[in-house]
């Protein structure tokens, strides 16, 4: 069978009523694409508060839709989506629209992004391997919220993570006050590991950000990043790079993550941090280090980087 229904049991169903009517009815619906199964023929079915249990390898587009709300995509470490080419209605491989969607546990591959929010949409994504994808890993935009905990997001064409048009992303961390990390793993990719733009802003914490072809986190364009305890080795360009009115925050009254670092013999190819034109940067510069230095900072910038380890 490609896809199977499970109700929950009543005693579930009648606990339920104390939280929610939605929630009474939530169920568990299982794909397996190997046989020739759908994501999307379950997503057609969910309803609010429902998981979707896949397996196998899943050869299409998935499209969440506007009005969908709280659905897990669970691909329980099992489970790939592969953007099957061609001409689509989308481009991407995971293109999600919809409000507090969960995805975890797939490996996703073969878009132009691998998972793509267009927003205001919402969404956790946890546990996935986001790779070779031609243009970026992950991608938010238009006001959305996302929360990456526990990703390999790696050999995109272009960006790892892009955040932009006013959208906020936690990188690392659930949310601030929670101390639990749930680092990323962002590598190889082709432009920047993360790179923040247009209003954005993130919390990007405990990461390991490496190899990638420019720099390791850049914040451009009145957007802002607390950048804390994350370890930035190898990429192409600067460590850190804040520029056109960008901010970045090396600690944080909230954390104790620690400064963030480079590991020995693993210098970035340009300077630990760079500041242009009207950005700042503010916090211990750690261990972070570039084959041209630790800082270059223009006179447009506010430089408040202590070299302190």
């Amino acid at each position: 069978m490609g896809m199977q229904r499970i109700t929950t049991s009543k005693a579930a169903w009648f606990v339920s009523l104390c939280f929610s009517a939605t929630w009474a009815n939530a169920a568990t619906l299982t794909v397996d694409c190997d046989p020739g199964g759908t994501i999307m023929s379950a997503v057609a079915k969910v309803q609010p508060g429902d998981t979707i249990l896949v397996s196998g390898y899943c050869k299409e587009h998935v499209n969440i839709a506007p009005e969908l709300a709280r659905i897990t995509l669970d691909g329980q470490k099992k489970a790939t989506i592969h953007h099957p080419g061609g001409t689509q209605t989308s481009p991407h491989a995971l293109y999600n629209r919809g409000k507090e969607i969960t995805i975890k546990g797939f490996t996703v591959t073969g878009g132009l992004d691998g998972i793509h929010l267009s927003g205001p949409a919402s969404a956790v994504i946890d546990g996935n391997v986001v790779i070779k994808n031609s243009g970026r890993g992950i991608h938010i935009d238009k006001g959305s919220i996302a929360r990456m905990l526990n990703n390999t997001v790696e050999e995109s064409g272009g960006i790892g993570i892009s955040v932009t048009g006013t959208s906020y992303a936690y990188i690392g961390v659930f949310i601030p006050r929670i101390p639990t990390l749930s680092p990323n793993i962002i590598r190889n990719n082709g432009g920047p590991g993360i790179n923040l733009e247009r209003g954005s802003g993130a919390w990007i914490v405990g990461n390991t950000i490496s190899g990638n072809k420019q720099a390791g986190i850049a914040v451009h364009r009145n957007s802002h990043a607390d950048g804390i305890g994350n370890t930035i080795n190898a990429n192409g360009g600067d460590a850190i790079s804040v520029s056109y009115n960008g901010g970045v925050n090396l600690s944080s009254e909230t954390r104790k993550d620690g400064p963030n670092q480079t590991a020995a013999g693993q210098n970035n190819g340009g300077v630990a941090i760079r500041c242009a034109v009207g950005g700042f940067v503010d916090g211990p510069l750690g261990t972070l280090a570039g084959a041209q230095g630790a800082k270059a900072i223009d006179g447009g910038c506010v430089d408040r980087v202590t070299l302190t380890k």
